[in-house]
Formats: C-alpha cells, sequence, structure tokens
C-alpha cells in the first residue's frame, strides 16, 4: 500500500485551478478535471507540456502524491488541453485519424472535406497559451520563494 502525502481527495480538485505538486516530472500543474495535472516538463533539454496522474486515479499511473492549490485559476480563454489540433504540415488544413479508411490508406484525413491523402503529414499544434502560463506562474512562485529565503 502507498502512502500518499498532502493531496486532497480526487473529487476534491479543482478543475482549471493551480497546484504546487510534488511527483516525477513536474512542480506545478492545472487540473485537467479527469485526474490529471498539465504542467511544464523538461526532459533531454526540450520544455514542453505534460500530464501527470493525481494518486488515487491509479494504482499504476497515479504520481501526484501531493498538491496545494495556490487558488490561481486557469483563465477561460486558455483550453485546458496539451496539445489543440492535429493539421497537415503542408497544407495547414486540420487532419484527423478517428476512422476507418481504404485498404492501404494510413487512416488520415482532412476534417473539412473528408478527403483521404496518402501524403498527409500530420502535426500536433502545441498549447502556447497554455504553457506559457504555466510559465508565468513557475516564475512567479519562484521569486516569491528567493524573496522568503532573503
Amino acid at each position: 500500500m502507498r502512502d500518499k502525502g498532502n493531496i486532497p481527495n480526487l473529487d476534491q480538485c479543482i478543475k482549471g485551478r493551480v497546484y504546487k505538486i510534488h511527483c516525477r516530472n513536474l512542480a506545478y500543474g492545472v487540473y485537467d478535471g479527469k485526474g490529471g495535472f498539465i504542467g511544464i516538463r523538461e526532459k533531454f533539454n526540450q520544455r514542453y507540456l505534460f500530464t501527470e496522474y493525481h494518486w488515487d486515479f491509479s494504482e499504476h499511473y497515479g504520481t501526484v502524491g501531493e498538491a496545494i492549490d495556490l487558488t490561481i485559476d486557469l483563465p477561460n480563454d486558455i483550453p485546458l488541453e496539451t496539445y489543440l489540433e492535429t493539421i497537415d504540415e503542408v497544407s495547414k488544413r486540420p487532419v484527423s485519424f478517428d476512422r476507418p479508411v481504404k485498404e492501404g490508406g494510413r487512416g488520415w484525413f482532412f476534417t473539412d472535406t473528408n478527403e483521404e491523402n496518402q501524403e498527409i503529414r500530420p502535426i500536433a499544434l502545441h498549447n502556447d497559451k497554455l504553457f506559457q502560463f504555466l510559465e508565468l506562474v513557475e516564475k512567479d512562485h519562484a521569486r516569491a520563494n528567493q524573496k522568503h529565503s532573503d
């Protein structure tokens, strides 16, 4: 049996609220309302949005064992997703992969026309607004902690 630290029950976490968290890869995360905290992870000198899950969400995947409510809410104009839509790298048109296609097809199609195309080069658009918001939270709290230690 694992011991969890100072973390509210899963049903007490507030969707869109920022928490100071303790887990494997994140220091801060905004609760996504689905059991996860989205924050900024750094790996191989890259920083990107990543989700870690509440301790009670899953016995195997729950890694957030501490979450302190910072009483900061995500602004309504920022989507609460790590990625936005997926587009074709060349045409910049939206694409999807959620239906069967003809034999030999790759599964991707343009969502505006339902046209299947072997040449689609899908790329996921990062949620830059959420990244910038969380980056600002991190910087503000680092400055506040620096003032307290001086």
